[in-house]
């Protein structure tokens, strides 16, 4: 009895992860679901704008606290980047090439992060990295040439690839600017710099789609909209905040580690509904996670994978404050 009470505090933030990293990876379907119900731009809102009131609610119980200053300021910027340009490639991916490809592609950040950090920085790439980044664009360039002709125009489909990756290259960026600002500044809290992304995000995406397709577009009265946004919002969002208290009591290489599951999740999910991908697709899937996990082995504490939400935690050398 004692022994297993004495368990508990183990296993319990294992569940948190393992709870925030299930709803993460299913919730790519979603996503497809409400891009058929409204253009992406609005599908993008509607995922960042609901997530607002829930990640500034959570702050006082994650230990976190707004950015000011120069904080502030790079919090907005990487918003812009990070949250708002990366929703709405998403989203337009999405609804061209789906979402199992989508959910692989746009995880690819720390490939493009690696060379970046080699040509701007003079990062020298570990074995690991020698190998796996080769392996993940190899990955990538078949997945992408083993669809041409196939279920997907070929517009849908080089235009689906190219939201993705430029959204891909998008948190890249950003996630090399929050590593530039973490080497200024002793503590940088994400779970604070998080919620202003959203903020800046949701207060930019909504309002510019209903002013861009106002409200004919979309299928307000559809049940598969609302269901899907409130998984793509506040259950998203609830996510987040499971994985940052997650946190609070498990090292941030071991909690990172668990996400690279998101998307092998994602697609697990699509086979699930009946839309699985051929066996030369999935072989290139499978490279490609495995040349990101390569990649971001040794750096994995926070130059994680997007596709969670949340994951610009994962910046390299950025560390997560906690109480």
């Amino acid at each position: 009895m004692g022994r297993a009470a004495m368990s508990l505090p183990a296993v319990g933030p294992f569940v948190l992860l393992g709870a925030a990293v299930l709803m993460w990876g299913i919730g790519w379907w979603p996503i497809a679901v409400a891009s058929s119900h409204a253009p992406p731009l609005t599908v993008a809102g509607l995922r960042t704008a609901p997530a607002i009131p829930i990640l500034l609610l959570a702050l006082p119980l994650l230990g976190g606290r707004i950015p000011r200053g120069r904080l502030l300021f790079w919090a907005v910027i990487t918003g812009l980047i990070m949250v708002a340009f990366f929703q709405f490639g998403l989203t337009e991916a999405i609804s061209r090439i789906g979402a199992g490809n989508t959910a692989v592609l746009v995880n690819t950040p720390p490939l493009m992060v690696a060379v970046l950090a080699w040509i701007l920085l003079s990062e020298r790439l570990t074995p690991r990295g020698l190998v796996g980044l080769p392996l993940g664009f190899a990955g990538v360039a078949l997945m992408v040439s083993a669809q041409l002709g196939g279920s997907f125009s070929r517009t849908a489909l080089l235009s689906g690839v190219a939201f993705a990756l430029t959204a891909a290259l998008g948190w890249a960026l950003g996630t090399m600017l929050l590593r530039h600002v973490a080497q200024r500044h002793d503590d940088v809290d994400m779970a604070g710099i998080t919620a202003v992304q959203y903020v800046v995000a949701g207060g930019l995406l909504f309002p510019l789609a209903l002013a861009l397709n106002g409200f004919d577009d979309t299928d307000w009265s559809s049940a598969e909209l609302w269901v899907s946004v409130v998984w793509i919002g506040p259950v998203a969002a609830l996510a987040t905040i499971l994985f940052f208290a997650s946190l609070k009591q498990l090292p941030a290489a071991r909690a990172s580690a668990w996400l690279f599951l998101i998307p092998t999740i994602a697609i697990l999910t699509e086979i699930v509904r009946g839309n699985p991908p051929a066996g030369v697709v999935l072989l290139g899937m499978g490279l490609t996670i495995l040349g990101v996990a390569l990649v971001n082995a040794p750096h994995v504490a926070l130059a994680g994978m997007p596709g969670a939400v949340l994951g610009w935690m994962r910046a390299g050398s950025i560390r997560v404050r906690s109480r």
